[in-house]
Formats: C-alpha cells, sequence, structure tokens
C-alpha cells in the first residue's frame, strides 16, 4: 500500500518541490499549497516510472491533492 509518506519522499528524493514536500498537508490541492504545475507534472511522471503505471490526461488533472494521488495508485496496484 502506498502511502502520502511514499509521495512526500519521491518528491524529496527527485527534488520536486524542494522546501515544501515536507509541510504539504495531504487533504489539500497541491496548487492552493504553492507547488507548480510543473512539479505536479514532474511528480505524476516519477510516479509513472517508480510504479509503472500509465496517467493519462483525463486522469492526471483529477490529481489534485496527495490523498487523491495514493486513492488513485493503491486502487490501480
Amino acid at each position: 500500500m502506498i502511502t502520502t509518506g511514499d509521495i512526500i519522499q519521491l518528491m524529496k528524493e527527485t527534488g520536486i518541490a524542494r522546501g515544501k514536500a515536507e509541510t504539504l498537508a495531504a487533504d489539500q490541492s497541491l496548487a492552493e499549497q504553492g507547488v507548480d504545475s510543473f512539479d505536479r507534472m514532474s511528480l505524476l511522471t516519477e510516479l509513472e516510472e517508480k510504479y509503472n503505471i500509465e496517467l493519462p490526461n483525463d486522469v492526471a488533472r483529477r490529481l489534485q491533492s496527495l490523498d487523491d494521488i495514493v486513492a488513485h495508485l493503491n486502487a490501480h496496484q
């Protein structure tokens, strides 16, 4: 099972949202917390590679918070 901690760790390891990853609230939109669209797309790309999944654009648009991402990954593993 993937957790928000796993996602935050990946963000730290890859330098995504540098300095913000540790303070992200799982249930709030990443954009509202200062994560720009480039970092968000970088995160989704890293997740695709790490978990060998595909996140089509329509799915990626719905993944706005860490909770959204975790729920989707766990439902599709």
